[in-house]
Order: structure tokens, then C-alpha cells, then sequence
């Protein structure tokens, strides 16, 4: 039942996830926001992170593990000045999930963003496209 109520939550974050993230579909072309296409020169790329860890590594049962997160998440200024743009970042406390929702033009500057969460975090950074790109690509 847990694993129901997982994959049930997991595809409800992924849908609320493209939902933000194609927010623009509506905008006249001179409202939207450049960053939003993948592949199109000089734009930057959407990407959706998912980050995990056990409870018995939740960052949260103990002040080194506060620090390690507070770190983390400090950094994002230092990312921001390399490209990186957080656009959303959402945690869900009782799962011991994290999900970020960012756009860069550099993939590596990324990850380099995310390696404070690598000795106890599991995690997986994807390229999204909206739902209109998603949309062009399948009537072609």
C-alpha cells in the first residue's frame, strides 16, 4: 500500500511539476521568459531534480547534517553567479524528499551545484521540456 501511495504522490509531484514549468504556454510571445526552450541557441535548459535519503541519514537528525544542508542550499548563490537559476525548490519532510526546479545553460555548473548532497543524498537531475515543445515534437 505505501508503494501505491509513493507512485500515486511521486506522479501527482510530476504533474505539478510540468504544470510550473509550462506556466508560460498561455503568455504572449514577448511575456515569456527566454530560458524555457531545450536546444534552441541561447536558451537555457529546464532541468527537474529529485533528491532522497533514508530517514536514518536525514540530514535533519543532527547538527552536521543541518550544517551539510544549509551549505547546500547556500551555495546557490555562488550557482547563480555560474548560470544556475533556481526556479522552485519544494521538500517533502515525511518522505525525505527534495525537489528542485532549475534552468542553466551549463550542465556541469548543475551538478556542481548539487555535490554538497552526494555522500548521503540520492539523486537524479532531468532535462524537462514543456508541454507545448513536448507537444511540437509528437506532431511532427
Amino acid at each position: 500500500m505505501k508503494q501505491k501511495r509513493t507512485i500515486l504522490f511521486n506522479a501527482c509531484v510530476l504533474f505539478a511539476t510540468m504544470m510550473f514549468i509550462s506556466s508560460n504556454v498561455y503568455a504572449n510571445e514577448n511575456e515569456k521568459e527566454s530560458g524555457w526552450n531545450i536546444g534552441v541557441a541561447g536558451k537555457k535548459t529546464v532541468y527537474v531534480a529529485h533528491w532522497t535519503h533514508t530517514p536514518e541519514n536525514c540530514p535533519g537528525r543532527s547538527e552536521e547534517g543541518a550544517m551539510m544542508l544549509s551549505k547546500f542550499w547556500e551555495g546557490r548563490k555562488i550557482a547563480e553567479e555560474k548560470g544556475v537559476t533556481i526556479l522552485g525548490a519544494y521538500a517533502t519532510v515525511t518522505e525525505h524528499d527534495f525537489f528542485i526546479i532549475l534552468e542553466a545553460n551549463d550542465y556541469s555548473a548543475v551538478v556542481e551545484f548539487f555535490l554538497p548532497l552526494v555522500p548521503s543524498q540520492t539523486g537524479k537531475i532531468v532535462p524537462v521540456l514543456t508541454i507545448d515543445e513536448c507537444l511540437q515534437m509528437v506532431s511532427r
